[in-house]
């Protein structure tokens, strides 16, 4: 019997000469500098007013209170002409979809689209939950009686929006469910995307686990699969994220007032680890950031939060701790350690949404986050009406060094949502920013592409098509620091980054190896001597003899491979390459007969 054993494919995604034994040495710190982050906001095209300040009468205190938290926005190839667009949400204005024309600049179509959805909307998401290749829309409201929104995407540059029939509006029904982010990832490993939604202040919980049956239509599963939890959640920000190294993803669950959550997956079944793996430390927890940030090879953790060293909250009354961010360090064996101090990452003002990403191109992975609040009916939040924005530069050992102000990351507005792309593609990593109750940032990367780099994207077939889930590892020389990134459509706080694995390789001329590993085929790709400062995308392979492309060589595929043998069918060409078990070029007899012998094994 053919196995589903971890299979190693080895190959050449470009041609280059040797790898170089000597790479070019910059100084993190003099190259950090040198880069210089450059608001372009109106001349690109995306300059709006989130909202205009003004609270609906009929809205309960609860909800006005969320709406200066929200702001949304998505990065995601909607036409797949290889250019990221822009989703952006608003508070009673029609939402955006910025349409990137390839030149600096953007076009909003969501008009024309068909998602210029005119509600309280705050988180948004992209996630290809009809396995077709062309990334649908989901978008999270907040009012009481308002419901979230599922765009399917028609592949011709408009969406049907289908939320009902497909099972995930979440319709509140008057209950106290005001919904804020949401993650797409294939929690059980069978080949398509499945949904996390958050909400905040929720009575019952409105933290839910969604399983996609294939066809894009949902079943809510959160307590069938153990994504519960007994107390109330305020929940903020969700990620998938595979933190003990065994290809099934963790829920990561950032949430206010002290109740963030980690669940780990065992088989598609999920148990509540967060006092064993010494995270939920934050007192306010609201965006985050998942990411190898050491480069060892395993997945850590920052969690926005609020810094407070006044402790206003000890003598006014008020609703929030004081002691910051949180970074959690895997350790290994689900444990985390807490290098918040070690780092220097503690002081981030009134944190909202974060991410990782290797702004400078030097091969380890930097921190960036926004800020701020300001609650127009309160005055204990006075102190936090101008944070200014945070990009710390990590120096490789472990520490953090903040530049932000010093190269331009310098707003002071209320922002909310936090996004990284390359929308210019020129190699590195642009930033966008919402800023509640204002104009939005764009932040253009200048000088960061003086280094070079690499972006993988992923087609997949076994596993989902845009390959979340799993793993690209890169390494410049032989024997030297491999960078990891695991593909995912996780929330930073009501937004989400581009699906494209990015790396920085500072002066590297040539890229000893990429490797990528697939978790729903366990298949594992590796390839050598790759040109820099290019984009390529990986194929995730199909196996000889599976041809109805289940991930699976069984007795199920004896019926297909006949069909194809006969031509009774127009088969695919990759279910044409599977049938030729033998390798020889041709599917004929042979190929069965030798299909038999081993599926009889």
């Amino acid at each position: 019997m053919l196995n589903r054993s971890t299979e190693l494919l080895r190959g050449r995604l470009a041609r280059t000469g040797p790898v170089l034994a000597t790479i070019l040495l910059f100084s993190a710190s003099v190259h950090a500098q040198s880069v210089r982050f450059e608001d372009v906001a109106i001349g690109a095209g995306v300059d709006h007013l989130h909202w205009d300040g003004v609270v609906p009468p009929d809205i309960s205190i609860p909800t006005t209170e969320m709406l200066y938290m929200a702001g949304g926005a998505a990065a995601g190839d909607f036409d797949q002409d290889g250019w990221p667009d822009l989703y952006v949400t608003r508070l009673g204005e029609p939402n955006m979809l910025f349409h990137n024309q390839q030149d600096g600049t953007f076009d909003d179509v969501a008009p024309a689209a068909g998602v210029a959805l005119n509600a309280l909307s705050s988180g948004v998401a992209w996630g290809d939950v009809t396995n077709d290749g062309y990334p649908d829309l989901y978008v999270l409201t907040l009012g009481r009686l308002e419901r979230n929104y599922l765009y399917i995407n028609d592949r011709a540059g408009g969406f049907v929006e289908e939320a009902v029939a497909r099972g995930v509006a979440a319709e509140t029904g008057g209950l106290k469910r005001r919904f804020t982010s949401a993650a797409f990832s294939d929690y059980d490993l069978d080949g398509d995307l499945d949904l996390f939604i958050t909400a905040w202040k929720n009575t019952p919980s409105g933290n839910l686990l969604f399983c996609n049956d294939g066809t894009g239509h949902f079943t809510d599963v959160t307590m069938a699969a153990g994504a519960s939890v007994t107390q109330f959640v305020y929940g903020f920000a969700p990620g998938f994220a595979d933190i003990d190294n065994d290809g099934w993803p963790e829920i990561l669950l950032v949430a206010d007032f002290s109740s963030s959550q980690l669940f780990q997956n065992f088989g598609g079944i999920y148990n509540n680890i967060t006092t064993t793996a010494q995270v939920g430390s934050d007192e306010n927890g609201m965006g985050s950031a998942i990411g190898d940030y050491d480069n060892d090879g395993d997945l850590d953790w920052f969690v926005t939060s609020i810094y407070d060293p006044d402790k206003t909250c000890k003598v006014q009354s008020c609703g929030w701790g004081h002691s910051g961010n949180r970074l959690f360090r895997n350790e290994g064996l689900s444990v985390f350690s807490d290098q918040t101090e070690t780092a220097g990452v503690r002081d981030g003002g009134w944190g909202w949404g974060a991410s990782f990403f290797d702004y400078d191109n030097d091969g380890d992975l930097d921190l960036g986050m926004t800020n701020g609040v300001v609650f127009p009916q309160y005055s204990t939040d006075d102190a936090f009406n101008d944070d200014v924005i945070k990009l710390w530069n990590n120096d490789g050992s472990g520490k953090m060094i903040e530049l932000g102000a010093s190269i331009g990351f310098s707003d002071t507005r209320s922002g909310k949502g936090f996004l990284v792309f390359d929308y210019d593609r020129d190699g590195d990593q642009d930033v966008f920013i919402v800023n509640n109750n204002e104009h939005p940032v764009l932040y253009r990367n200048e000088g960061g592409n003086s280094n070079n780099w690499l972006d993988v994207s992923l087609l997949g077939h076994r596993t989902n098509r845009f390959g979340i889930g799993a793993r690209v590892y890169v390494q410049a020389q032989p024997g030297g620091t491999t960078q990891m990134r695991e593909v995912s459509c996780n929330s930073n706080f009501m937004s989400q980054n581009e699906v494209v694995a990015h790396f920085g390789v500072g002066g590297a001329t040539s890229i000893h190896s990429v490797r990528v590993e697939w978790p729903a085929s366990e298949l594992v790709q590796e390839y050598f001597n790759i040109s820099v400062n290019q984009s390529v995308q990986v194929e995730e392979p199909v196996r000889k003899g599976d041809v109805d492309i289940s991930g699976v060589v069984d007795t199920a595929d004896i019926v297909p491979l006949i069909d194809v043998l006969l031509d009774g069918f127009t088969a695919t060409p990759l279910a044409q390459w599977a049938a030729d078990v033998d390798g020889n070029g041709i599917a004929n007899g042979d190929d069965l007969e030798l299909f038999i012998e081993k599926v009889l094994e």
